[in-house]
């Protein structure tokens, strides 16, 4: 039966849960006292998974040893009410690549997962919802993922009539995914933080993933590597849409963090903004269209606009041509050259240092 034939489900409630519950992978490193938070959460769910696979990342330094021997004990000790299977890296292989390759390892044993991080706290019906939500969209293969955080711009509020919505970003502050989606998105074959769409200036720029390409700009501009930001330009350029909820069911609780690799600062506001406690979302999309707001590109003065925020910016030669020739027009043309003007001088800066330009 093709996906047309399909009645799209409208309850989640009235989603049958699957015979076989998919594992819950979770990632954890140095912050055991964020850990446990996590783990006690899990034990008060009101669906208790039967597997955990907790991937620990192998020490940097000497320094990092006790606090991996500290979070590898807490997750056997765990093994007492829920089944954890611990695999403990060898040696450290960096953030991105631990969860690349435990997602990858894992979607070779199962036909789906639910991905948890030691800062990233369900509420305690997280794991029967996203349980349902798998089933629910599994035969859907243009749905890339489904995630219990919410995000999305100010304006759609009014606009979001269900408890989930269909978005074209990503989230995978706690997100659940199907085997045959995360192997064709293949971020196991790539080079770590490959660009499907080569430079950032080429990202397709909505109301959604504007943010997405000020954020490979950064990457790029610093030479980093994020693996959310790659999955999310990979889902882009497969054309993946993903169910995601109005209200939160997760909560972060890793900003400010000695040990965080990209939140150290102060927690904004909009990270856990939408985090309701009691959250049981229920009602499900009644299309798998994008809203017309979230479909529509970006007018060239809109995203100059959004740019010209960023105090860090600049456009090189390449992006200024780039936005030149997409976005024609004398108010178009007239927006990126003040940007690509305002921005000259940090430009010249960086490259009388020998910086990237």
């Amino acid at each position: 039966m093709s996906t047309h034939e399909l009645e799209l489900p409208q309850s989640l409630d009235h989603v049958s849960l699957p015979d076989q519950l998919p594992p819950i992978v979770l990632v954890a490193f140095t912050r055991p006292e964020l850990l446990q938070q996590v783990l006690l959460a899990i034990r008060q769910q009101t669906l208790l998974p039967r597997q955990i696979i907790a991937f620990v990342d192998g020490a940097r330094s000497s320094k990092d040893e006790p606090l991996i021997h500290e979070c590898i004990e807490l997750l056997k000790d765990f093994s007492r009410q829920i089944p954890v299977e611990v695999i403990a890296r060898p040696k450290n292989l960096g953030c991105d690549r631990n969860v690349v390759l435990a997602l990858t390892e894992v979607c070779s044993r199962y036909d789906s997962l639910i991905y948890l991080e030691d800062d990233v706290v369900p509420n305690p019906g997280f794991y029967d919802r996203m349980c349902r939500l798998l089933t629910a969209y599994r035969p859907y293969p243009q749905v890339g993922s489904v995630s219990a955080f919410a995000n999305f711009p100010h304006e759609l509020e009014p606009l979001i009539d269900r408890d989930f919505m269909v978005s074209n970003r990503i989230f995978a502050l706690g997100f659940g995914i199907w085997r045959d989606r995360w192997q064709k998105l293949n971020l196991a074959g790539q080079s770590q933080g490959a660009n499907p769409f080569k430079n950032f200036y080429n990202i397709p720029a909505t109301i959604q993933t504007k943010h997405t390409l000020l954020n490979q700009f950064f990457l790029e501009k610093n030479k980093q590597t994020d693996w959310v930001i790659t999955l999310t330009l990979n889902a882009l350029a497969h054309d993946l849409i993903h169910i995601t909820p109005k209200v939160s069911f997760v909560r972060n609780i890793g900003f400010g963090h000695p040990e965080a690799k990209t939140y150290r600062g102060a927690e904004p506001d909009w990270i856990n903004f939408r985090f309701d406690p009691t959250a049981h979302p229920d009602s499900l999309p009644s299309s798998l269209d994008l809203m017309p707001v979230l479909a529509k590109p970006l007018e060239g003065i809109e995203l100059a606009a959004h740019l010209e925020k960023a105090s860090g910016v600049w456009l090189s030669l390449p992006a200024i041509g780039h936005f030149w020739r997409k976005y024609p027009g004398f108010e178009n043309f007239s927006a990126f050259l003040k940007l690509f003007l305002a921005r000259l001088p940090m430009m010249i800066r960086r490259w009388r240092k020998g910086l990237l330009v």
